[in-house]
């Protein structure tokens, strides 16, 4: 396939596949060829292009972003930049307008969804409203009004202004020519603009009534957009498997084309209407890693969190004459079809592509422009860079729908995602590995590991005489069990000693906080009788007036005292005074003066023991 328009004469259909509401899909061929295809998941809501009424639930001063509530699980994210002026709170002169002075918590917004829920993001909002028509793109508010850049005779563009000037415009509103509109005629774009003029007038109507958070206007289904965008002159035939779709469809052209005629059809054949026309293969191989090229070279498509690389790589094609006529050939082979692939998987954001060294710079620049040519046909606006030293080509493309992979695929529970898993010999002594260190910090008596069948039969013929010595030296019963369901990992469970269960629970209720103790401990003080209550106040009372009075009488006893002996040096200072204590065969020597410690027991407070000493005497 070669992007430069050939295949042109080949007829180019619509086939929209709703019969099944699990997942609708529509696919654009020319001859047998695919070239765009769209899908909508029952199981992952189309958002973008609706119209809310929200509220704002949080300011984000850090960010310049708010989270609004607009009906949905996840909050929606709103820019500052994505914020209209008639929508601030207050408008300051001079100064850069801050989101935190320009909006408050709790206020009301009209909002359209930009971008779709993905991953752990929740969706992208905008209060710059726009609402595409077949032709016509309108944009409440604003006041410009413009031409799509992919229309690009300058005789369309003059023809296409002059009609704008002669049509009665509404004020207060912005205006672009929808690419599908540059061979249209000025009753079509007139019908247009009124069709989009009553749908605007019942957006507002419904807007004023509707408490948020509310959707006030929901996009056309997946059938009906597609007729909408991507129904243009040359399309030969639309064909619709499911009678409700085709019902729908009808309806919106009868609105918006009532003068034109559409070839359009209900497919009733018994074969599907995807294997009727031979695309079933070429969907099925959309999501495959590795794309080949007629010249028997192949991309590597592999995506990140942070971007998409494409890899060229020539294969086994060795049918040019020399290395560079290769590279040349095979880059050009990928430029076509890494634009096709684009289209299909509908990749966005940065992409990286590596094509193959190349040491002319006449063939560089062929390949530069053959891959801009394939990508003025697509609809999504796209930015690309010049081949780099490296061979490398920086581009960043618009999403257009939803995530169809998301949609359809779920994470692998075995890999987490990353594509490969370990060896059966590496999950067995990792399982090892991880019960002795289990087993040396004690308190179990046992332990039950499941693990693949493959790891299980290499740990009994491998690692015998380690299982029989864990269990011998630290007393404890390994039990291992094949699952076959376990792929890359084992599952290990440690069966606990009583002792261990009760010392987990007492330091859980060390560490208990007041708000998650019993109900019934935290209300005992609540529940506590009268009497017992006001007996525990008097002895409190008591105590503390005993308390007093023998504080009051503890400095007069002391200042009796006579003052201690200078001690000769910093040792003798440290040293404590040593209570003596005589045998019975002897008598104590009397002393001249009270010791501190019997001061202190006439006062009825006993003195404390040095630390570490042990009484003497038989």
């Amino acid at each position: 396939m070669k992007g430069n328009g050939q295949g042109d004469h080949m007829k180019k259909r619509i086939l929209i596949n709703a019969i099944h509401p699990e997942e609708k899909r529509v696919a654009i061929v020319q001859g047998d060829i695919l070239v765009d295809f769209y899908v909508e998941a029952s199981g992952k809501e189309h958002l973008k292009g609706n119209i809310y009424k929200g509220v704002v639930v949080r300011i984000e001063p850090g960010l310049q972003a708010a989270f609004v509530d607009f009906g949905q699980k996840k909050q929606g994210f709103l820019q500052m930049r994505e914020i209209k002026p008639e929508f601030y709170q207050k408008k300051e002169e001079g100064r850069r307008a801050r989101i935190q002075d320009v909006l408050a918590k709790g206020q009301e917004l009209i909002v359209q969804v930009e971008k779709d829920e993905r991953d752990t993001k929740g969706a992208s909002l905008t209060t710059y409203i726009s609402i595409p028509g077949r032709y016509i793109v309108m944009m409440p508010g604003e006041e410009r009004v413009g031409i799509s850049r992919k229309i690009e005779s300058r005789e369309d563009r003059d023809r296409l202004k002059d009609i704008f000037k002669s049509l009665k415009l509404p004020k207060d509103m912005g205006f672009i020519l929808r690419t599908a509109g540059s061979d249209s005629t000025e009753e079509e774009l007139s019908n247009d603009l009124k069709y989009l003029t009553k749908l605007w007038t019942k957006i507002q109507a419904e807007s004023k009534k509707a408490p948020a958070p509310a959707l006030i206007y929901k996009e056309h289904d997946i059938a009906v957009r597609t007729i909408r965008d991507y129904l243009t002159s040359d399309v030969t035939e639309v064909l619709i498997d499911d009678q409700e779709a085709f019902k729908s469809t009808k309806e919106f052209l009868r609105k918006t084309l009532p003068w034109r005629k559409i070839n359009i059809k209900f497919y009733k054949e018994k074969k599907p209407i995807f294997t009727r026309h031979s695309i079933e293969e070429q969907i099925a191989k959309i999501h495959e890693r590795y794309v080949y090229l007629p010249s028997r070279g192949y991309l590597v498509i592999d995506k990140t969190e942070a971007l998409t690389s494409v890899d060229v790589n020539s294969g086994r094609s060795r049918k040019e004459e020399n290395v560079e006529s290769t590279a040349l050939k095979t880059n050009l082979e990928a430029a076509d079809e890494i634009t096709r692939q684009f289209r299909l998987r509908d990749i966005g954001g940065l992409i990286v592509i590596d094509f193959i060294d190349m040491a002319s710079s006449k063939n560089r620049r062929e390949v530069e422009n053959r891959l801009k040519d394939n990508l003025g046909a697509d609809k999504a606006h796209t930015e690309v860079t010049t081949i780099s030293k490296f061979g490398l080509v920086e581009m960043t493309r618009e999403r257009m729908r939803p995530a169809y992979a998301e949609a359809v695929h779920m994470r692998c529970e075995a890999c987490g995602g990353a594509g490969t898993v370990k060896s059966d010999e590496m999950v067995a002594v990792i399982a090892l590995r991880t019960i002795h260190s289990r087993a040396v910090k004690g308190g179990i008596k046992g332990v039950t590991c499941k693990l693949p069948v493959g790891s299980l039969n290499y740990l009994f013929n491998s690692k015998r005489d380690e299982i029989a010595m864990i269990e011998k030296e630290y007393g404890i019963r390994l039990t291992f069990i094949a699952d076959a369901k376990l792929t890359g990992q084992s599952v290990i469970d440690a069966e606990k000693t009583e002792a261990e269960k009760k010392a987990e629970e007492a330091q859980a209720k060390v560490h208990e906080k007041p708000h998650e103790r019993p109900r019934e401990r935290r209300h005992e003080r609540r529940h506590e009788k009268p009497q017992e209550a006001a007996e525990e106040i008097s002895r409190q009372e008591e105590f503390e007036e005993a308390a007093a009075e023998l504080t009051a009488e503890a400095p007069q006893e002391t200042q009796e005292k006579p003052e201690e002996p200078k001690l000769e040096d910093d040792r003798q200072q440290k040293r404590r005074p040593r209570r003596r204590r005589y045998s019975r065969y002897k008598k104590a020597a009397p002393r001249e003066t009270a010791e501190p410690s019997e001061a202190r027991e006439e006062t009825g407070m006993a003195a404390a023991e040095p630390a570490g000493r042990e009484d003497i005497g038989g």
